[in-house]
């Protein structure tokens, strides 16, 4: 039952991948807005959920299986976690670095170059495919596979992990679903193949999720390995790529609201922890 909560989880978010038709009608003052409130909400929640869910879990599993004779050293559990984030640094770093090289200013408002300080509208697109708009496409497609692998590994692991991992990934998917439909505009995609290819990039989080569930039931330690892989992947994005977004606010009033956002997000994911069951 919880594998089958997981794969409509998968679709719910992959939907969003949509939203980016609905974004670019709003006014930049407004859509400024709702990024503000969605990076500090996802900053928060994606730390606790490293901290308090995806880190304790695996080492929950591990003592599981020690308890069975493994005998697996927790040194090897952090080599994992220490492994996610690299992998997570070496998929922002070289495939992601378009996100913020699709930008023109020669009357060409494109896309977004910065999720906190100022958003600006699509308003002309180039004639053909560029090179940047298919990279991007596959390093969205790799990320959302890994995504798919962590919300079903999750769920394996039990419905409160499901629920807190979806909340997490959800938070994080909806800005950089924005940017991710900018980028294909301007990178030549008309608006109904953006949107086309930007949800069929979103839905290789199934073949991620079908990955695991299947590696889940012929692997034993697949789980326990991919949670703790997952904790280093979700620091990596909390701390080296939402964190530095809060930091650029030079505003006081908006630095202590985007402060205040973050803090809900831990105590949202922290909530959660304590107040559903541990199956």
């Amino acid at each position: 039952m919880e594998v089958i909560i997981g794969f409509l989880m998968i679709l719910m978010i992959g939907c969003f991948s949509l939203i980016g038709i609905f974004m670019i009608s709003l006014r930049e003052n407004t859509l400024d807005k709702i990024l503000f409130i969605l990076v500090a909400l996802a900053t928060g929640t994606i730390l606790a959920t490293a901290l308090f869910d995806l880190i304790p879990e695996s080492l929950h599993h591990l003592e599981e299986l020690n308890t069975e004779g493994a005998g697996i050293a927790e040194s090897l559990l952090f080599t994992f976690v220490i492994l996610g984030f690299v992998i997570f640094f070496i998929i922002e770093r070289f495939i992601y670095w378009f996100h913020g090289h699709a930008h023109e200013k020669d009357n060409q408002l494109v896309c977004y170059d910065n999720l906190t300080e100022g958003v600006d509208q699509v308003v002309e697109r180039g004639n053909k495919i560029k090179n940047f708009a298919i990279l991007n496409l596959i390093g969205d497609g790799l990320h959302n596979f890994l995504d798919g692998i962590i919300i079903i590994v999750a769920f394996l692991s039990g419905f409160r992990n499901g629920i807190i991992i979806t909340l997490a990934v959800l938070f994080h998917e909806l800005p950089q679903e924005i940017g991710d439909f900018g980028i294909l505009i301007y990178g030549g995609f008309s608006k109904k193949k953006a949107l086309l290819f930007n949800f069929s990039s979103a839905m290789v989080a199934l073949l991620g999720g079908l990955l695991a569930y299947f590696l889940s039931n012929t692997i034993e330690l697949f789980n326990l390995f991919f949670l703790a892989f997952s904790g280093g992947g979700f620091l990596y994005l909390a701390s080296a790529e939402l964190m530095p977004e809060l930091t650029k606010q030079k505003n006081l009033k908006k630095s202590i609201i985007q402060t205040l956002i973050f803090l809900c997000g831990l105590i949202l994911i922290m909530s959660l922890v304590i107040l559903l069951p541990h199956e």
